[in-house]
């Protein structure tokens, strides 16, 4: 039996051996994807980077609120009223009179007149009016940012230099 151990026990170790070799190959297999597909993003990330200055960004901002308004209004105004019409007059004075030898006597005498009026009337209006409200603001505002403006090419020059590095690295 000990005879057979030997060749049983090199076959086994054999097999062990092919098995580690197999998942080692295959192991490197996925690294070299996965090294492929990590220098392709980076590749494409600095492409990215390089457009990146010259564009612009619009985000819609959403603004619901409702705003509490409480204010004095002070109203002063001069308003000018023509008046132009004709009043008439029809009515009867008793004048007293005072006739030697008869003594006092009351004479009716009958008036009878149209008065033409022509005059502007200035009326003075001196206010303060209160308000006491709220206004609901429900809108959207595209805000643009122009990214050359935000001032970040260091920053930007510094991650594509790193970024270099690491595609050189991964070459």
């Amino acid at each position: 039996m000990r005879r057979a151990a030997g060749p049983l026990l090199s076959a086994l170790s054999l097999l062990i051996s092919l098995a580690a070799l197999a998942l080692g190959g295959l192991a490197y297999y996925q690294a070299s994807l996965l090294r492929r597909g990590t220098l392709e993003a980076v590749t494409q990330t600095r492409a990215a980077l390089a457009t990146f200055p010259g564009q612009t960004v619009e985000v819609p901002i959403r603004i619901q609120e409702t705003f509490p308004i409480s204010a004095q209004i002070p109203i002063r105004e001069k308003f000018e009223v023509p008046i132009h019409t004709t009043l008439p007059i029809s009515t009867d004075v008793e004048v007293p009179l005072n006739i030697p030898l008869l003594g006092e006597r009351r004479i009716s005498i009958p008036i009878r007149a149209n008065v033409p009026i022509h005059v502007e009337v200035v009326i003075p209006i001196s206010r303060t009016l209160s308000v006491e409200t709220s206004l609901a603001v429900n809108l959207q505002v595209p805000v643009r940012i122009d990214l050359e403006e935000l001032g970040i090419e260091g920053l930007l020059e510094r991650l594509d230099a790193r970024l270099a590095e690491v595609e050189r690295q991964l070459r």
